[in-house]
């Protein structure tokens, strides 16, 4: 219970244990403490509680996880993100399935979390998606609580470069969204965030002009002829290229549409991967480091680093065709 002063009157109010759509904790008023009917309204608003309370821990994660996946919210999702979600919410279900989803606490997580440490992309996944689940049965009023917050994500390493049969797989995938996102991450050499937020009118004089987020640098990127096909394939508008709000939601959206594709194809990527593979493109078809990195807006350090993963097989026919050619 809570008082609250007002206009020289003090109110009461009952903590009824649910919160709203915002997440926000509902209170409902009480009459005056000096009132008959406060005793008998304060003991029936406890009653109520106390039986949300019990079904709530009556809720078991494997329920929880079901209700979720049976929801308006989960329904509207890609289908490629629903394959990743029952995917990973499966392996959070196999270890915790049978535990009260009221009870299970920050430790519980973060345990299971460490014992996948040697599988660090799929201890983020189960992470985001079981995330994502219990912040739906909180909005719900399923549960109260938050055994993932601000559990940091694992470092998974420096990120590798495709494979070249992933890259071409993306390139001419059915998906349209799957499709354009890789054109545009690969031909522009830029993050999925700055990708993500590229909007129709950036498009100018046959470039793109974007102002990188994590640096702030302005870059003009000149077309090129493959990206400039894939654009011409979809309708022009007021928004992002990439249909959807540039936030990190459609930046995940993105990642698990690519991630699932490969994956089902067998390929483990990530999205950033595509850098490097456009970092190597450009000093492979004999661009300096300066002009790849003005491209991609890296320092030429960075260029540098990236380039120790570049083909030897494409550098070494490379050098021989010179040094034929002399």
């Amino acid at each position: 219970m809570k008082r609250a002063k007002s206009k020289g009157h003090v109110y009461y109010y009952f903590d009824t244990g649910q919160t709203d759509d915002d997440g926000k904790r509902i209170w409902k008023r009480l009459p005056d403490p000096a009132d008959k009917a406060f005793a008998a309204t304060y003991a029936a608003m406890l009653g109520h509680r106390a039986r949300r309370q019990n079904v709530v821990e009556r809720l078991t994660v494997a329920k929880l996880i079901d209700l979720y996946q049976c929801s308006d919210k989960f329904s509207k999702m890609a289908d490629s993100t629903k394959r990743l979600y029952r995917l990973y919410q499966a392996e959070l279900v196999d270890k915790l399935g049978t535990a009260p989803a009221q009870l299970v606490e920050r430790k519980d997580i973060v345990l299971l979390l460490d014992q996948m440490a040697d599988r660090p992309g799929a201890a983020n996944m189960v992470k985001r998606s079981g995330g994502a689940a219990y912040a739906w049965a909180r909005k719900r009023g399923h549960v109260t609580n938050d055994p993932f917050f601000e559990i940091e994500e694992m470092d998974t390493g420096e990120h590798e470069p495709w494979p070249e049969a992933a890259l071409q797989l993306c390139l001419t995938a059915e998906d349209d969204i799957v499709r354009l996102t890789v054109h545009l991450l690969y031909y522009t050499a830029q993050r999925i965030g700055d990708v993500a937020a590229m909007s129709w009118r950036d498009i100018r004089d046959d470039a793109i002009h974007i102002t990188q987020k994590k640096t702030g640098k302005h870059l003009i990127i000149p077309l090129h002829q493959e990206l400039r096909k894939e654009l011409a394939r979809h309708s022009r508008s007021l928004t992002t290229i990439i249909p959807g709000k540039p936030m990190e939601s459609k930046n995940n959206r993105l990642r698990l549409a690519m991630q699932t594709i490969c994956t089902e194809a067998g390929f483990k990527i990530v999205p950033h991967g595509l850098r490097k593979n456009a970092v190597n493109a450009l000093l492979e078809a004999g661009c300096s480091s300066a002009e790849t990195a003005a491209i991609s807006g890296q320092s030429l350090q960075m260029v540098e680093h990236y380039a120790k993963r570049r083909s030897q097989k494409k550098l070494g026919l490379s050098a021989m065709e010179k040094w034929e050619r002399t």
